[in-house]
């Protein structure tokens, strides 16, 4: 499946928790539209310049060769009645066709690159964010530790009264005794 920018634009990732700066990734994502908008910008221009030059040869009558350096026939084929290829496009077209190549070339591992890095950072997210099944656990987790310390606080509580309350009646024995 081919990644557009309108793809990447509204893409939406699932927030979690400990996961990435959403703002952070967005921006990344912004960067990365921007640049493929701006090379299929330029792959369009080319094309359009091939376009004009293929159009402007093909209309244009060859020019006439100096007489030192005369031009060569191009040969044709005995066998197949067709014209030799040998220089029948011209060097700046050729030159065109070449920089669209490397153009889409690159255009191309950007988008592998981008592709691959997004697959990554979410393959990274995901091993980070806790299942939720987990966080179920440490929330259950976190109200038992409340009642723990709870539990502790009425038992200390519990334990002065006792201690007061065993004061008190050994006072008492002591001044029922004497």
């Amino acid at each position: 499946m081919a990644i557009t920018v309108t793809m990447i634009e509204e893409k939406e990732f699932k927030t979690k928790v400990r996961g990435y700066d959403p703002v952070e990734v967005d921006e990344f994502l912004d960067a990365i539209c921007d640049e493929m908008v701006d090379m299929q910008n330029t792959i369009q221009t080319l094309r359009e310049q091939l376009k004009q030059k293929s159009e402007q040869s093909a209309s244009f009558a060859p020019l006439p060769v100096p007489p030192v350096a005369p031009a060569p026939i191009p040969a044709i084929s005995s066998m197949t009645g067709m014209k030799d290829d040998e220089d029948s496009i011209p060097a700046d077209i050729e030159t065109a066709q070449k920089l669209l190549a490397d153009t889409q070339k690159a255009c191309d591992k950007a988008l592998a690159d981008a592709q691959k890095r997004a697959e990554t950072i979410l393959k990274e997210a995901e091993d980070l964010v806790p299942d939720p099944e987990l966080i179920d656990l440490e929330a259950e987790r976190d109200k038992v530790r409340e009642e723990i310390e709870k539990l502790k606080a009425d038992a200390m509580s519990f334990r002065k009264r006792f201690q007061s309350m065993l004061r008190d009646q050994n006072d008492i024995l002591e001044t029922d005794l004497f």
